[in-house]
């Protein structure tokens, strides 16, 4: 039979409608056909074959490609609500040749399949109803039935939470193993509810994140909706998503009408709207959920052979040419992996080792505190947090875990999830839904650790941290840090099929500031060595622990040098750095003389009667951090306003505007004042001078400005 992902290429495919919609149209008993199991559709594959197979027949008959199997509610931990649990394994096994002998009875020549039907079950694992690996196991079992009773693929399907299309995919790629059909294919759809995300409240892109991590070929969008209000994250997914697309709407929102759910699309609509889909978003696979009878998927068949070139019954696929994004995630939202005109701000405060506070946090069990630490560093603008709560003499896994379940609801921002423990990183990824960043992997003891890492990121679709070090140590020359990345690429890539995209090389950084001569390049050394990974990798992401450069330094000296240094690192080719970000200084605050002096000690500048190192500590000397970064406050409402745009201060914003709008029209304020700011901001960033994360920040402040002023404004125009 030929493969049935390469037909999905080559073909649009129509698939059934609703099973639990014709099932519940028919007059049934619950003790004869439901065996007292009320509400348990999947019991009918054992005690009403019959009508099972006739409503595949019908589906077929209707012009259907395919029909899922009566299995939506079929893993082992939802049957055991029925007592049925025990029996998972068969039931789905019969289901699946149920379907097949309805398959098989017509003879046209024309090639059908059976699509296995696994539904989210009734416990979100986010949600906290259900752990990791109970939730795996369960399903093994159902896919294990499936598999054993020969589905064409399977569909995991109504997916609410990210964690569970982890553990159900995770499940089905261990049952297709066991039974040695190790090619079945995997495919995923989620509801998206009219709120515009998945019940846990991820959006459209965290869920691609995810489910592309994890090898999925297919993507769609089916249940909780009709048509109409899937149509912006079907064109998110045509414009996005790099592989196939499936879409299944109810026939319309449902609707109450006289005690009893109705849903008002008939077939003619719900084709005119799959017809677009198929026309402008070059869907692959159509077809219905609830609500949808066979009169629908009869006019979908109609659909599709009227697109259909003379001597076939099928169109092919519209072409697409997506743009898929890299990307990690938090529960809720997406973030790219590559930021435009910036680096991936990686928060480095949420860890045991480099904070004191958040030690103190985490001695004290204040994980309300913990969660306060993460949502300041997101609030001051980090993309990530890096977390890690190793602490001499404490339990890290039950730490770690009480860490990453308060942070997965709480902080919008995808975890890093930082430990040299394997039992860590793996209770912690069981915990996350979102797209995580394993820190790290390394050859320090030669590959085997490293291994373990890679089986568990790919295990659970994480992207992956590789530090330059082999079993020599650290690796401190250019050459040393391009060799071993090239052999970090081959292990992690050609070896275990990460996506270059998720590996992020870090080549270390050490500090220059010892005085040692062996040290004295080593900054130089780390620049040299991101552009040349970055030339002959261009793929993969490259990282630094940035503040390791200026270590031995005092706090104001540390600011300046790291954010000198990061400057230049990101001009030769970084993409993201594990930074406090706030401690991150615009080249513009900086005083000239101070990046001059810095930028001497980062390439090593020395000349007779003139060292770097002992020039820029003397520029430091007796001044503390605060002090350096405090700048006395405009006397003018003009000049604060403007000061306000241009160093994105949103605080104490509107007491400023309030002042000036006693002596100037609101208009008046945005015109000349904000955007003189604005003007500033421009040239700076235009200028290499400005990160584009300070500029955004300006943006922000500027929207808030024009919200505060623009009722004022209407106010005005009234009185006109």
């Amino acid at each position: 039979m030929t493969d049935f992902i390469d037909i999905l290429k080559n073909t649009v495919l129509l698939c059934d409608g609703g099973m639990g919609s014709r099932v519940q149209a028919l007059d049934l008993d619950i003790q004869k056909d439901y065996w007292d199991k009320e509400n348990c559709t999947e019991v009918l594959n054992l005690s009403r074959p019959d009508l099972v197979r006739e409503i595949h027949r019908g589906y077929f008959a209707a012009g259907a490609d395919m029909v899922e199997t009566n299995t939506f509610g079929g893993s082992k931990i939802t049957l055991d609500e029925f007592d049925l649990g025990d029996q998972a394994r068969e039931i789905n096994k019969r289901a699946a040749e149920l379907a097949r002998e309805a398959a098989d009875e017509f003879k046209d020549g024309k090639q059908r399949f059976v699509i296995g039907s696994v539904g989210p079950g009734t416990r979100l694992p986010s949600l906290g109803h259900i752990a990791y690996d109970p939730l795996e196991a369960g399903m093994i079992e159902q896919m294990l039935g499936l598999a054993e009773g020969g589905v064409d693929a399977v569909l995991i399907e109504t997916c609410q939470d990210p964690l569970q299309i982890k553990a159900a995919v995770n499940a089905m790629k261990i049952a297709r193993a066991q039974v040695e059909r190790p090619d079945l294919p995997i495919l995923v759809q989620v509801t998206v509810e009219t709120t515009g995300t998945l019940l846990v409240g991820a959006d459209i892109a965290a869920a691609a994140a995810v489910v592309e991590s994890l090898d999925v070929p297919l993507l769609g969008l089916n249940c909780a909706t009709g048509p109409q209000e899937m149509a912006e994250h079907v064109r998110f997914l045509s414009e996005s998503w790099p592989g196939l697309i499936s879409v299944q709407p109810n026939a319309g929102l449902p609707e109450l009408v006289d005690g009893k759910t109705h849903y008002p699309l008939g077939p003619d609509e719900l084709s005119k709207w799959l017809d677009r889909f198929i026309t402008e978003d070059g869907i692959n696979l159509i077809g219905g959920c609830c609500g949808t009878t066979i009169e629908h998927i009869a006019a979908l068949d109609q659909m599709l052979q009227d697109k259909a070139i003379a001597g076939s019954h099928r169109p092919a696929p519209v072409k697409r040419v997506p743009e898929w994004v890299p990307s990690v995630a938090s529960l809720y939202g997406a973030v790219a992996l590559r930021q435009e005109n910036a680096y991936l701000s990686i928060g480095e405060r949420c860890n045991a080792n480099g904070s004191a506070k958040w030690r103190r946090l985490q001695e004290a069990n204040d994980w309300d505190g913990c969660v306060a630490m993460g949502r300041d560093q997101v609030r001051e603008g980090s993309h990530t947090i890096d977390v890690c709560t190793a602490f001499v003499g404490r339990d890290e896994v039950m730490e770690m875990n009480a860490v990453v379940e308060r942070f997965r609801g709480s902080i919008n921002a995808p975890l890093v999830i930082d430990s040299t423990e394997l039992p860590v990183l793996e209770s912690a990824l069981k915990l996350y839904g979102g797209k995580s960043i394993l820190n790290s992997i390394n050859f320090e003891d030669g590959e085997e650790a490293a291994e373990a890492r890679m089986i568990l990121a790919r295990k659970f679709g994480a992207a992956v941290i590789a530090l330059t070090i082999d079993e020599e140590g650290m690796a401190k020359s250019v050459d040393d840090k391009v060799r071993i990345a090239k052999r970090l690429y081959d292990f992690a890539v050609t070896k275990h099929g990460l996506n270059p995209s998720d590996l992020m090389f870090d080549p270390l950084t050490f500090t220059i500031c010892t005085g040692n001569e062996d040290d004295r390049k080593l900054g130089l050394w780390t620049l040299d060595a991101i552009e040349k990974i970055a030339q002959e990798l261009p793929e993969c992401q490259i990282i630094l622990g940035l503040s390791n450069i200026s270590f031995g330094l005092n706090p104001a000296a540390r600011h300046v040098l790291n954010s000198v240094y990061l400057d230049h690192a990101t001009k030769r080719g970084l993409t993201g750095a594990i930074v406090h970000l706030s401690k991150i200084m615009p080249l513009h605050k900086i005083p000239e003389q101070e990046v001059r002096v810095a930028e001497d000690l980062i390439f090593d500048r020395r000349r007779e009667g003139y060292d770097p190192l002992q020039a820029f500590i003397a520029l430091f000397e007796g001044r503390e951090a605060v002090k350096a970064e405090k700048r006395k406050k405009a006397e003018t409402i003009e000049e604060r306003l403007q000061e306000r745009i241009i160093d994105g201060d949103r605080i104490g914003l509107e007491d400023d505007l309030d002042v000036a709008m006693q002596n100037y029209p609101p208009l008046d304020i945005i015109n000349t004042h904000l955007l003189d700011g604005m003007k500033v901001v421009g040239e700076l960033f235009g200028a290499g001078k400005m990160q584009h994360q300070i500029d955004l920040q300006s943006a922000e402040t500027m929207k808030a400005a024009v919200a505060h002023l623009a009722p004022q404004m209407e106010k005005v125009a009234g009185q006109e």
